[in-house]
């Protein structure tokens, strides 16, 4: 890095811990409330740039894996990060659960500074560092459930990939997938890069291929030893007291696969007996569901008919942004919990509660 970007960052990082410290941002969130920044249809600015605000908007947080292992291929947010992020929710915003806040926003009542804290897939690490900071500071968080992974006690597809990248020792990974493309994996950047490309291409298969490939995959990695890995996600048991303690649960398919890549037969069955699943545990209705992957590609309207055939009222994505009122239910955008620095944390959902989104 130069010593004009040192001194860029440098001047950024200073002016976020200005403004957080000093208790700028909670007149920066008392304005936001009341005001937003004007834009013309192709969002440029128009002046007088500030206009009066019609909707306040609404921020969903997603989360997977708490935890402090340092996982290289998937991390999850330290545990003393997580708990300084929800600490700074719990005393500048109002957290509320998804379905409180899907009915606040069908009635046009949304609460100043209302976000909601979400986490996809059920690992346990939830279980075992979330749920203490979320009830120590009555955070009414909502967990999206891949059921299959519970029922089975089997891993999740995806944490196969990423602990066969993790033991893997060799240097090559040669004539993968339908192209028989070789990647390097001599270096850690050389293996996110390859773990990318093995990731998009798994998302683009149907079940069966994605196992079958899967099971090549850990034949040319060289790990033997991959299905016998400990399941790293929550029992039922622990989703009941959880449940009972306060925090919601929602349905994120039975094994995790893009809707839009199977059949619909799968589909019906992926978002009925997920659903079927978790109301039989926990004698409660789920209303809400996770796409899994959840960018724009993976879910289209007949999936959101289906979703709402079978008894959902919302669902979420992890399309980048905030929300309105008048925003889909069955489109609602989530935002990652970016730096994890606490003043660049909150300057961030301060002025993302600023912002104008469509």
């Amino acid at each position: 890095m130069s010593l004009l970007s040192s001194a860029r960052a440098l001047t950024v990082k200073g002016f976020l811990w200005l403004v957080y410290y000093s208790k700028l941002i909670r007149s920066f969130l008392y304005v936001s409330n009341r005001i937003q920044l004007k834009k013309s249809g192709n969002d440029k600015m128009l002046f007088p740039f500030l206009s009066k605000r019609e909707d306040r908007n609404v921020q969903i947080l997603v989360y997977h894996r708490i935890n402090d292992d340092q996982a290289p291929f998937f991390p999850g947010v330290p545990t003393k990060i997580f708990e300084r992020q929800m600490r700074y929710l719990a005393t500048d915003f109002h957290p509320v659960s998804l379905d409180v806040l899907v009915e606040r926003m069908k009635k046009n009542d949304i609460p100043p500074n209302a976000v909601a804290v979400t986490l996809d897939d059920g690992y346990k690490d939830n279980y075992v560092h979330a749920y203490p900071v979320f009830k120590k500071y009555s955070i009414p968080a909502t967990i999206f459930l891949a059921t299959g992974s519970i029922d089975s006690g089997t891993p999740l597809w995806h944490d196969l990939v990423f602990s066969a990248f993790a033991d893997t020792t060799v240097p090559v990974l040669e004539d993968f997938g339908d192209s028989k493309k070789t990647y390097p994996l001599a270096t850690r950047s050389d293996r996110l890069k390859t773990l990318e490309s093995v990731l998009k291409f798994l998302r683009a298969q149907t079940n069966e291929n994605r196992r079958y490939w899967i099971e090549i995959l850990r034949e040319k990695l060289e790990i033997t030893n991959q299905t016998d890995m400990e399941n790293p996600m929550m029992n039922w048991e622990d989703i009941k007291e959880m449940h009972q303690g306060g925090i919601s649960f929602g349905s994120h398919t039975v094994t995790h696969p893009v809707l839009t890549r199977v059949g619909m037969e799968q589909v019906l069955s992926e978002i009925h007996e997920s659903k079927k699943a978790v109301e039989k545990h926990l004698g409660a209705p789920v209303t809400s569901f996770a796409y899994p992957n959840g960018k724009r590609g993976d879910f289209n309207e007949e999936i959101k008919n289906v979703l709402k055939d079978a008894g959902y009222t919302c669902a979420v994505t992890t399309v980048f942004g905030a929300n309105r009122r008048c925003q889909d239910l069955f489109e609602l955008k989530r935002g990652v919990p970016w730096e994890q620095d606490l003043p660049s944390f909150a300057v961030k959902l301060a002025w993302y509660q600023c912002r104008s989104w469509e």
